[in-house]
């Protein structure tokens, strides 16, 4: 296998954060995630040489007070970044995107995974002694990868993971070539 023939998208998933550092009074705040109507989820700590974790932050029209370190959300709906300011802070803010409902919004970063995609039939047997046939892809690549990563690409368009399907990886292992060297793993999804 000297050569692949497909292409997919390694996607990394990550909070979608406005702001993660020490409090000022007039904070840069990151971009808002595209076409997201959402919340804001607060957080105030203390940390070496910040610790006062008392005062207020406003955050687009609302105004968040706080007495000690925790965790706050606003309940206004945005849909676009807010102006953030604050008043009496000195201590870390981690200021994260939540959807509507108060689920984290994550933003997903994708690089490009040069592989060979395969599907395959597998037989497997079942509680009553008989078989059945199960549906698998097999993913050859190049690479590190752990358990539980995202791996996007489409079976119908193998050249193009664009519009592709999220898939979690369940397995990998490798794909021994000359000599014994490892240099292509073989994903399971």
């Amino acid at each position: 296998m000297s050569r692949f023939l497909h292409m997919a998208k390694k996607c990394a998933k990550t909070l979608t954060y406005l702001f993660d550092g020490t409090m000022v009074a007039s904070p840069t705040i990151g971009a808002w995630p595209t076409g997201v109507t959402g919340r804001c989820k607060v957080t105030m700590s203390s940390v070496t040489g910040h610790t006062d974790c008392a005062g207020t932050i406003t955050i687009g029209s609302e105004t968040l007070t706080f007495a000690q370190a925790g965790t706050k959300t606003t309940t206004v709906n945005l849909t676009a970044k807010p102006i953030v300011s604050s008043s009496g802070l000195d201590c870390h803010c981690h200021i994260t995107v939540i959807d509507t409902g108060g689920a984290d919004v994550m933003t997903s970063t994708e690089t490009d995974l040069p592989c060979t995609i395969t599907p395959k039939s597998e037989r497997v047997s079942t509680p009553e002694g008989g078989w059945t046939s199960i549906q698998t892809t097999e993913l050859r690549a190049r690479g590190s990868f752990s358990v539980g990563e995202i791996i996007k690409f489409d079976l119908n368009n193998m050249f193009s993971p664009t519009n592709g399907i999220e898939y979690t990886l369940s397995s990998f292992r490798p794909d021994k070539s000359y000599m014994g060297k490892e240099s292509i793993k073989i994903l399971q999804f």
